[in-house]
C-alpha cells in the first residue's frame, strides 16, 4: 500500500492539463480585453477619418450642418448614425496668431479662417468593465484652413 501511495504522488501526467485549466480563464479574459481595446482604437481611427471628411465639406459651406453631417456619415459607412454627434465651429485669426471676429480684417489685410469638425461616438464595448460602463465616449476632430 505504501508503494502505491508513493507512485500516485510522484505521477505528474495530468499536471499540465490542470495548470492549463486554471490559467485558461485568465488568458482568455486578457485576450478578449486586448481585442476589445483594438476594436476601440480602430473605431477611433475611423472617426478621425470621418472628421476630416466633414471638415473638407465644411470648407465650402461651414454653415450647412446637414451636408457636413451627411459627409461624416458617408465616411463612416457602417457606423450607427444615432451614436454620432457632429459639432462644427469656425475660428478666424491673423498671421501673428491673434484671434479676430470672423469677417474682420487684420492689420496686414489677410485673415485666416479655420473650420473644426468634431465627431463624438458613444462606442459600445464588447464587455462591461468595472468603472467604465457599457459605452466609451470616443471623439476625433479635424481643423482645416479655408
Amino acid at each position: 500500500m505504501r508503494g502505491l501511495t508513493a507512485k500516485l504522488w510522484a505521477c505528474r501526467s495530468g499536471a499540465a492539463a490542470v495548470e492549463m485549466a486554471l490559467a485558461a480563464p485568465f488568458l482568455l479574459a486578457i485576450a478578449l480585453g486586448v481585442a476589445d481595446f483594438g476594436l476601440a482604437v480602430n473605431e477611433r481611427i475611423r472617426l478621425s477619418s470621418a472628421a476630416r471628411a466633414g471638415a473638407q465639406t465644411a470648407m465650402t459651406d461651414p454653415a450647412n450642418i446637414a451636408n457636413i453631417r451627411q459627409a461624416v456619415e458617408l465616411a463612416t459607412e457602417d457606423l450607427v448614425a444615432s451614436r454620432l454627434t457632429v459639432a462644427v465651429s469656425t475660428q478666424c485669426g491673423c498671421s501673428d496668431g491673434s484671434a479676430i471676429v470672423c469677417g474682420s480684417t487684420c492689420a496686414d489685410g489677410n485673415s485666416r479662417n479655420y473650420v473644426t469638425v468634431q465627431v463624438t461616438e458613444a462606442y459600445p464595448t464588447l464587455f462591461t468593465y468595472p468603472g467604465v460602463g457599457p459605452t466609451v465616449a470616443l471623439s476625433a476632430d479635424a481643423t482645416l484652413r479655408y
